[in-house]
């Protein structure tokens, strides 16, 4: 499903037509070609999986929620994940896939992020592991740098004006920030260690980061709210925000949550 997302959006990238405003899609934001294109691929696939046999709840950032004559398990998409990137032709874009078999997080049995703009497929199964590209991923050392600075620090959803100040402090501790724009790859850079830490004070909404979150899991990274608190209990629904912090280093970790707090 995410491959055809990723031949049939190609020609739109960074053009007028990808482009396109449409409508309000139900996660809120404005539809553009792109999205829809996308998300009409995905459709397509989930009606072929239901005529044979398949029972599930598809639940789309565009689209909202359709039954393919089951309402569980439940099937989390976001077709163009960093649609602003896609639609400006900067190449940092993803497709997100999440299969949970239940209503939170800490239901989500398989998980998939297909960078749309170059390498990059991970893949997680809760309990068996994480792959990138087919081979099993092995994450980068993660540590504190000289002075207990945070090497990378990767920023998502950071528009929280309440945050300002402990973002400010959290940016004076850290060799270099990135906001990239896309949260499902941004966690899974997180994961494979090319990120130290990756924050979101802002929130993630739940077909941003459903199939990341696994991804982080079976990476064995942390992942936790900004007070610490596991985030697995929260509903995956369109309600949700999560407001985290994730790394491979308990040390970076607990470095970006004192600095936050």
């Amino acid at each position: 499903m995410a491959e055809a997302v990723d031949l049939a959006v190609r020609e739109l990238l960074g053009t007028e037509r990808g482009r396109e405003a449409l409508d309000i899609g139900a996660g809120g934001d404005r539809t553009a070609m792109v999205d829809r294109v996308a998300e009409d691929v995905v459709i397509a696939h989930c009606e072929r999986l239901a005529a044979e046999g398949a029972r599930f709840l598809l639940r789309s950032e565009e689209l909202g929620d359709r039954e393919f004559g089951a309402a569980s398990p439940l099937l989390v998409v976001d077709p163009v994940d960093g649609s602003i990137n896609a639609k400006q032709g900067l190449p940092y874009h993803c497709t997100s896939l999440a299969l949970l078999e239940g209503a939170t997080f800490a239901d989500t049995s398989v998980g998939v992020v297909r960078n749309l703009a170059g390498r990059g497929v991970y893949t997680a199964i809760r309990g068996q592991g994480v792959w990138r590209d087919g081979e099993p991923l092995r994450p980068l050392s993660v540590g504190l740098a000289e002075g207990g600075r945070v090497p990378v620090l990767v920023m998502e959803a950071v528009l929280s004006p309440p945050m300002i100040v402990r973002q400010a402090r959290l940016i004076e501790r850290c060799g270099r920030v990135r906001l990239l724009g896309a949260a499902a790859l941004s966690l899974c850079q997180a994961a494979a260690g090319a990120a130290s830490a990756l924050v979101a004070p802002g929130g993630l909404r739940s077909f941003d980061c459903a199939a990341g979150l696994l991804v982080l899991d079976e990476a064995g990274a942390l992942v936790t709210d900004l007070e610490g608190k596991p985030v697995g209990g929260m509903a995956a629904d369109f309600a949700s925000r999560l407001r985290l912090v994730a790394s491979q280093d308990p040390e970076v970790h607990q470095t970006v949550l004192s600095l936050l707090d």
